[in-house]
């Protein structure tokens, strides 16, 4: 019988000082979006040192809007990396375009040496995704992405923290985006941006965002409801006063896992990148035994992902072809508790769980 879990994978990083902004933002009697959102949009700017970012209900329709904005329609390739989160390939469908899958590397990020050939005079679009935080090739991507005249989409969703040779991840895409779900690092429980220093990019997802419109009923684009609301935007500012000290205690803990958990192995990371950590992720042989060895002694874990994101039944029809790496990693990862609750007795135990588990 599978105990009651002691340990979770995750806990939501409120403090009191999110209570208390939540509390202001009632009190004032004006819920939706407003001056906290704008706010937000500015202090997340200022943080990515790029021009422009506006605030969405959740990071899927991020993703949704960021499509929507370089135009994909039917009939339109984007390529994808072969081992992501189902939301990266729903964009996709969601404009009716077609995801292309890439394998990935040894980082579990898309394979850069593999790209070119999966370009067509109908790919549209690159979107990349950086897997559990792990900064992806950028000087390759970008290279790529001009030489073909591409758009790079930069999905950011687990990469908000990051960064590539002094560079702040989620921001190197024409258009780029992120997450803030209960789960991640800068959490309003549900909400996601868009970031970009292109103005056209910058105006068409302000206006696609909420409901197509460009003046006050005024509606000249097909748009949606996806805008965020002051309640939630009040919590993000609240966590951004403290974020650089929340990746900080992050690390350590990271840091801790490293030095003491024995005959595992970890994704590679890039010379001159900072891994935000969103995932603490090990590679493993029997993983599904040692992950239910786990699980049965009180230790929550994820699988991140259980399945390349083409073997997903709704991918399926997009090719037969199999990703070796993909599929590899897919057998052997899985995603250890990291959060700011996390203590160290609690660690210890988890490391002794690993390392005296016979494989």
């Amino acid at each position: 019988m599978v105990k009651f879990v002691q340990i979770p994978w995750a806990i939501p990083n409120f403090q009191k000082e999110d209570k208390n902004a939540l509390l202001r933002v009632i009190k004032s009697n004006w819920l939706s979006m407003g001056n906290e959102v704008k706010k937000f949009e500015e202090r997340l700017s200022s943080y990515l040192r790029i021009k422009y970012s506006i605030a969405v209900n959740n990071g899927t329709a991020a993703l949704d809007i960021a499509l929507k904005c370089i135009g994909i329609k039917n009939g339109d390739e984007v390529i994808i990396p072969a081992l992501t989160y189902i939301a990266t390939g729903n964009a996709v469908l969601y404009n009716q375009g077609t995801p292309v899958f890439v394998d990935i590397d040894d980082t579990l990020n898309i394979d850069t040496s593999l790209i070119e050939e999966k370009i067509t005079d109908k790919t549209k679009a690159i979107m990349n995704i950086d897997l559990g935080g792990n900064a992806s090739n950028y000087n390759k991507l970008l290279e790529i992405a001009k030489r073909y005249d591409i758009p790079l989409v930069v999905d950011g969703a687990q990469s908000f923290g990051s960064e590539y040779y002094n560079v702040k991840c989620c921001s190197h895409g024409l258009i780029n985006t992120t997450s803030f779900h209960a789960a991640k690092i800068l959490t309003t429980v549900e909400g996601g941006m868009i970031f970009t220093n292109d103005k056209k990019m910058n105006m068409l997802a302000r206006t696609i965002r909420n409901q197509g419109d460009v003046a006050k009923f005024d509606h000249q684009f097909l748009g949606n409801n996806y805008r965020m609301i002051d309640l939630l935007a009040a919590m993000g500012n609240s966590q951004m006063n403290r974020f650089e000290g929340t990746l900080r205690k992050r690390r350590k803990k990271v840091d801790y896992y490293r030095d003491y958990l024995k005959n595992v192995e970890y994704p590679r990371q890039l010379e001159n990148t900072i891994n935000s950590n969103f995932f603490f992720l090990i590679l493993t042989k029997n993983r599904d035994r040692l992950n239910h060895h786990l699980n049965e002694n009180g230790i929550d874990t994820r699988i991140t992902y259980p399945l390349p994101i083409n073997e997903q039944p709704l991918f399926r029809k997009y090719g037969k072809e199999v990703f070796p790496m993909a599929k590899k990693i897919s057998e052997r990862v899985i995603s250890l508790p990291l959060h700011q609750s996390l203590t160290r007795t609690e660690q210890d135990y988890i490391i002794k769980k690993i390392n005296k588990f016979k494989e």
